[in-house]
């Protein structure tokens, strides 16, 4: 079973300044995720926002899924990313310490996306590992996906990007990173504890762990 649309993806945490929340979720769901699922090669979208605790710079989490991670340096694509709408120019500039990576899928188990996702970041790349499986097969959880970050494909000095960067923030990136698809949060939350605790002592610096509640998923059809 894969449970993601491709070997490519794009992974964004980050935060919005308060005031403008309502509309950042009125663009990204109205405007930014149908166009980039107009992107040929571009396969599915997701949102997800962080539960009650959630620290303002991990509020929310953004995923592009396509089908390799080259769709993300593609023509079509930087076309876009250089020509940002004005709604995009001013939501962009309201992002709050925004993190942007392409990533290869270097393993992707499950059916389909969940209404919660738990998320873990990694500072350095992640070696062999192998019980990904063990995790999948936690009651609740519908999917599991190992991701290697590429911190030089898709850093180009765009006008997107210098819109993002605008707050004084650069882009962060991750050298891996592990999502959970559950539909049920407290799988969620015991897979992410799970996956932390099988890397404690194997990483040198802890991920950031995150639980998120799913709140908009499109594919390329949605687009159309």
């Amino acid at each position: 079973m894969s449970g993601l649309l491709g070997q490519g993806a794009l992974v964004n945490w980050g935060g919005v300044v308060a005031d403008q929340e309502d509309d950042y979720n009125a663009w990204h769901s109205i405007e930014h995720m149908p166009e980039r699922l107009g992107v040929p090669g571009f396969r599915r979208g997701r949102r997800g926002i962080g539960v009650e605790g959630t620290a303002e710079d991990q509020k929310y989490f953004m995923m592009y899924e396509a089908e390799s991670a080259d769709v993300f340096v593609s023509a079509p694509y930087l076309a876009r990313l250089n020509d940002p709408t004005p709604w995009t120019r001013r939501i962009l500039s309201a992002y709050v310490a925004p993190s942007r990576t392409v990533c290869r899928v270097r393993q992707s188990i499950g059916r389909g996306v969940g209404g919660w996702n738990a998320t873990a970041q990694f500072s350095a790349p992640l070696g062999e590992i192998d019980w990904l499986p063990a995790i999948a097969r936690i009651a609740g959880v519908l999917g599991v996906h190992l991701l290697d970050g590429d911190g030089a494909l898709g850093q180009q000095p765009t006008a997107e990007k210098t819109f993002r960067e605008s707050r004084g923030d650069v882009d962060r990136t991750v050298a891996a990173a592990i999502l959970v698809d559950a539909y049920d949060p407290r799988a969620a939350e015991t897979a992410l504890r799970e996956v932390v605790d099988r890397l404690t002592g194997v990483v040198l610096q802890a991920p950031i762990a995150t639980l998120y509640r799913t709140q908009h998923v499109i594919v390329a059809n949605d687009a159309r």
